[in-house]
């Protein structure tokens, strides 16, 4: 295992910089991602006790048709939760083969250049999402029905199967995983950048 010093995918809610301004950003990166820890672990067990539930409900001949949607609606509230919070952690899973076969130097520049990709990436997506969501559109129509009709984006109506709930409601899972994974990102960036700056001193 590489050590700390040199391995360029060391946790950054573990380092600790100087630099103005990046010392606040991982003190609120490492509370997020404890959040999302904490988040994650009770949806896991919430969606264990629905799928209890409904087994033994089954049993009894009495099935909760509802209950396999929200536990699939929650198991993707645990997906975007677990992927931000393993940003935050740097532990998804990475091909290491050229990384480790590069000096410390590079190594430390092409893990800066990977978080400044997932920066754009996360760009992108916050616009396809505002455009999708539109805010904007939603305020100035005044009413969900208005805004459906005038911009035929049915996102605020379109219903769950079996609950009946908006589906909108389960899809700000999105907007919320790309803002605490932009945080996690540029903590990481400053992090490593700072690092980078000393090192060449």
């Amino acid at each position: 295992m590489l050590s700390s010093q040199n391995n360029p995918s060391v946790n950054h809610l573990e380092a600790q910089p100087k630099a103005f301004g990046a010392g606040m950003l991982m003190v609120a990166s490492r509370k997020i991602a404890a959040c999302e820890a904490w988040l994650a672990g009770a949806l896991i067990f919430l969606i264990f006790l629905l799928l209890l539930a409904n087994v033994v409900c089954r049993t009894l001949g009495l099935p909760l048709i509802w209950a396999d949607e929200l536990a699939v609606l929650l198991m993707a509230w645990v997906a975007f939760v677990g992927a931000s919070m393993g940003l935050a952690h740097r532990q998804h899973i990475a091909v290491t083969l050229l990384p480790d076969a590069m000096p410390a130097a590079a190594r430390r520049r092409l893990a800066l250049l990977v978080d400044g990709l997932l920066l754009v990436f996360l760009a992108v997506l916050i616009v396809q999402l505002w455009n999708w969501f539109d805010p904007i559109g939603l305020w100035r129509a005044g009413s969900v029905d208005a805004f459906s009709s005038s911009a035929f984006n049915f996102i605020y109506q379109e219903p769950t199967i079996t609950l009946g709930v908006p589906k909108f409601w389960f899809w700000l899972v999105l907007p919320i995983f790309c803002l605490t994974s932009v945080l996690h990102v540029v903590a990481s960036l400053l992090a490593r950048y700072n690092a980078s700056a000393e090192t060449a001193q």
